[in-house]
């Protein structure tokens, strides 16, 4: 290989992505979250969905393994608060974060563009992390336009 982790990392930044944020609920009833940039359609019949999860990430044991129902928020440009509080490790407060239960109990994030209810379709092995497959079981459009995004390390929003 003649390119370094960071080379790799610097191009793939080159790759403008939305950001969303995927949550949870555990058995105990405890609700979780991560915000992720490797959302994808996979299929529109049957619906299916992607995004892929660290496997060291605090929350990697509930998606991959116990959780097998989850929402995808695709976030507006206004919760970049949201984004940053889900990327932190081991976030649990839930108390300033607006959400209602979608149809699987599953905590839906308020004020984001469009969320997807899943049920887990397939995990498969991603290297350093799992790729979770989503089967759609409900959506819901939210206010459309300023997607938050992420290029080139940093946050940006649409111009014009």
């Amino acid at each position: 290989m003649s390119f370094s982790p960071r080379d790799f990392r610097d191009c793939l930044g080159q790759f403008t992505t939305g950001v969303a944020v995927v949550t949870t609920r555990a058995k105990d009833g405890s609700k979780a979250g991560i915000t992720i940039n490797s959302f994808a359609s996979v299929s529109l019949d049957p619906a299916l969905v992607l995004f892929s999860v660290d496997a060291r990430a605090a929350t990697h044991a509930l998606f991959a393994g116990e959780c097998t129902e989850f929402c995808i928020n695709i976030l507006h440009q206004d919760q970049k608060n949201i984004s940053e509080l889900f990327s932190a490790p081991g976030q649990t407060e839930w108390d300033d974060i607006g959400y209602e239960s979608d149809s699987l109990g599953m905590p839906r994030l308020k004020g984001s563009l469009a969320a997807f209810t899943c049920k887990r379709h397939a995990i498969h092995d991603g290297g350093d992390h799992s790729i979770i497959v989503g089967h759609v079981q409900e959506l819901v459009m939210g206010q459309t336009g300023a997607p938050l995004l992420y290029y080139g390390g940093r946050y940006r929003a649409l111009e014009g």
